[in-house]
């Protein structure tokens, strides 16, 4: 019931339930001591250590094995040809009563399938020998080696206070405090430890927060930390002031920049840095919160590292989502994504077979559901019949092109092509599935786990994606949105067929598979009717109008560019009224766009239009294919008119997508 009302509240409604039903204890988190650890394990019984992002155990293992003197430890980063080395250490710790760790070892599982008998079957192992081991989760791990280890999960303690916290006793000491003896530099520290817990925090929000969640760690904020030291030194020895764009260069760029790998997160963490290393720092009315709140995140005053750690012990224990330039809706977003993994990793884990004895077996549902989808298959294009019927499509106006000879029509076809593969291979395989349960073909591995798909409710993989594993369709968590999902791309691009354009007064964007060919084909044509111009096709450039109206009320075919629709906003929302973008309204994770000019122009031609899109310019939106944010899943951008500044919108995470799911 409270999955349906409100699927947010899931994770929590579920928490409350357990302690009800059975104890507080069943809920709360894990707070085992590695001390406590040790004390369990024994020569022969190995820690396992199970690595989630920001954590690594490392650190702890050696402060104890100093109190245990066993400093220093023998580490072994498994990798190629790492084998070798990890046997010589344990096998003279063996003998020395010594402590190995054995870090990442899902890089050498070769060794690991060894050590269970190495570990039962050597006849002297020292009382005191202990051995360590970090490896994420992987399947290809021995049952065997994983039954006689202490299994560990360390998740990193979660929350901006407990990140702040962890940093102001790991890696800010007195010492480092008094390296420089200016308040300047105090606050240069406090600034970059935030900043590395606000980082590192965004990452539960998922794609809103970063569009690939980095593992951003102790190594890169102490990179950071002496980099600052050495050139504040520098700065108060020649007593010339700090140079904010080489410090927001090197932090942003260099020393966090060497993990980033997308283009949208490069600018993001720019904007952090670009917000809060400035002179207004130094201020005593500054605050890293810039809008009205119970609590404001100051910046401690003092000398000794007690009054700092005092000042993040005052720190709120729940982070609003607004503190790391998010909308409050992110923490819906977070929730859902919460109960959306809960809830699929309960699904894999039920059994398949049917609960009640009168019901219908796991085989009888599935097959009656294949039958009842390929009776509502959409009807197969032919290539012969619709080449045939391109090659007599108009091209775009005031040109000859015509059939083959326009880009668009090229692209229709090479759609039609890829929709009728995909209608191919369901249709294949919603016959074989019918077949295998019956009996009269044999039922493969690849189809039993078709079954499980389509009785969960699921896509078959073999929908979705070939055998190389590269993505031949749109991806969509549940069997009911994809099947009708392939209706009505099936419906759009017969229309297109059988009515050539006068009928396509906008196109729904969502329904291509290649999206990004649309537009290409769309500039194409655009630069072939203005060939009198001389445009060159490396010229030319996309410009996009956002219209304040749906596609539906479109009443003419443009001479020139096309319109879509069919996309929604993530993070904020478009005002039709004032036509510029503004905050979300509460509880609305997307919200539909009206439908979008989009053609083609010249750098010359778009600069005589003076566009005004707000007093610091215009926001540089990402458009996806999914709220899942890559490189991969990249459209096109567009510029959207704001009256706030562009970085307000890059730190709410703004973007466009052409599916919510």
């Amino acid at each position: 019931i409270v999955r349906f009302m409100r699927e947010d509240r899931t994770g929590i409604g579920c928490s409350q339930f357990i302690e009800s039903m059975l104890d507080s204890r069943f809920s709360a988190p894990v707070t085992d001591a590695i001390v406590d650890i040790y004390e369990e394990s024994t020569s022969r019984k190995p820690i396992l250590y199970l690595l989630t992002a920001g954590s690594d155990p490392t650190f702890s293992i050696d402060e104890l094995a100093k109190k245990r003197k066993k400093f220093p430890t023998d580490k072994v980063s498994m990798g190629e040809g790492q084998e070798k080395v990890a046997r010589e250490k344990n096998n003279a710790a063996f003998l020395t009563g010594g402590w190995v760790i054995l870090q990442n070892s899902h890089l050498g599982i070769g060794y690991m399938n060894e050590l269970e008998d190495v570990i039962l079957k050597t006849s002297e192992i020292d009382e005191a020998f202990r051995l360590w081991i970090t490896c994420e989760i992987t399947q290809r791990f021995p049952i065997g080696l994983l039954q006689i280890c202490i299994k560990v999960t360390l998740e990193p303690p979660a929350g901006l206070k407990a990140g702040i916290a962890r940093t102001y006793v790991t890696m800010v000491s007195q010492e480092l405090l008094d390296k420089i003896d200016h308040e300047k530099w105090r606050t240069l520290v406090f600034t970059q430890s935030f900043l590395h817990s606000v980082v590192q925090e965004r990452r539960k929000f998922g794609p809103i927060g970063w569009c690939v969640p980095y593992e951003y760690n102790n190594s890169d904020l102490d990179a950071c930390l002496q980099f600052l030291e050495k050139h504040f030194s520098v700065t108060i020895l020649l007593g010339t002031p700090i140079s904010w764009i080489t410090v927001q260069y090197m932090v942003a760029e260099a020393q966090y920049g060497g993990r980033i790998t997308d283009d949208l997160d490069r600018e993001l963490f720019s904007t952090y840095t670009a917000k809060w290393f400035k002179d207004e720092i130094f201020k005593q009315s500054f605050a890293f919160n810039d809008y009205q709140a119970d609590y404001n995140y100051k910046i401690p005053e003092g000398f000794e590292i007690g009054q700092f750690r005092d000042a993040v012990d005052t720190l709120p224990p729940v982070d609003s989502p607004m503190i790391f330039g998010l909308h409050p809706n992110a923490d819906l977003t977070y929730r859902l994504k919460e109960a959306a993994e809960m809830i699929a990793t309960i699904i894999e884990t039920q059994p398949k077979d049917s609960g009640g004895s009168g019901g219908k077996s796991m085989d009888e549902i599935v097959k009656d559901m294949c039958v009842d989808l390929t009776s509502r298959m959409p009807d197969d294009f032919v290539e012969e019949v619709f080449r045939a019927q391109i090659t007599k499509l108009k091209g775009p106006p005031n040109t000859p092109d015509k059939g083959f000879q326009a880009p668009l029509n090229i692209f229709l076809f090479q759609e039609l092509q890829r929709l009728q593969n995909i209608i191919k291979i369901v249709r294949t395989n919603l016959k074989n599935i019918a077949y295998a349960i019956d009996g009269t073909v044999v039922m493969t591995t690849e189809l039993l786990a078709d079954v499980g798909s389509i009785f969960d409710a699921r896509v078959p993989i073999i929908w979705t994606n070939d055998a190389s594993g590269q993505e031949i369709s749109w991806m969509m968590p549940n069997l009911g949105g994809w099947f009708t999902g392939l209706t009505e791309r099936q419906v759009m691009l017969n229309t297109w067929l059988e009515n050539s354009r006068s009928l396509m007064k906008s196109y729904w964007i969502t329904g291509f598979t290649n999206a990004q060919g649309f537009l290409t084909g769309m500039r194409q044509e655009v630069t072939r009717q203005h060939k009198k111009d001389q445009w060159a096709l490396d010229d030319v450039i996309s410009h996009t109008e956002v219209l304040g109206f749906d596609h539906e009320k479109i009443r003419d075919v443009p001479d020139e560019g096309q319109h879509i629709h069919g996309l929604f906003m993530e993070g904020g929302r478009w005002d039709r009224g004032l036509n510029r973008l503004e905050e979300s309204e509460p509880k609305k994770l997307f919200i539909g766009m009206p439908a979008i000019y989009v053609t083609a122009t010249t750098a010359k031609d778009m600069k005589a239009m003076g566009l005004n899109h707000g007093p610091s310019g215009p926001y540089n939106a990402a458009v996806y294919k999914y709220p899942k944010r890559n490189d991969r899943y990249l459209i096109f951008r567009l510029l959207l008119r704001t009256e706030l500044h562009p970085y307000h919108w890059k730190l709410r995470g703004v973007c466009l997508v052409a599916q919510t799911e």
